[in-house]
């Protein structure tokens, strides 16, 4: 899966969106997390 990373300042809170389709996204308060809640996701 390929996916990119984005973080938002006022929240704290890392998105990791899949590249194929951006309706699969997890959050996380780390990349680590923000990937696994993508994958969950998927």
């Amino acid at each position: 899966m390929t996916y990119r990373i984005l973080l938002d300042l006022d929240n704290q809170l890392f998105t990791a969106v899949d590249v194929n389709n951006s309706n699969h996204f997890g959050n996380g308060t780390t990349i680590e997390k923000a990937i696994a809640n993508l994958k969950q996701a998927a």
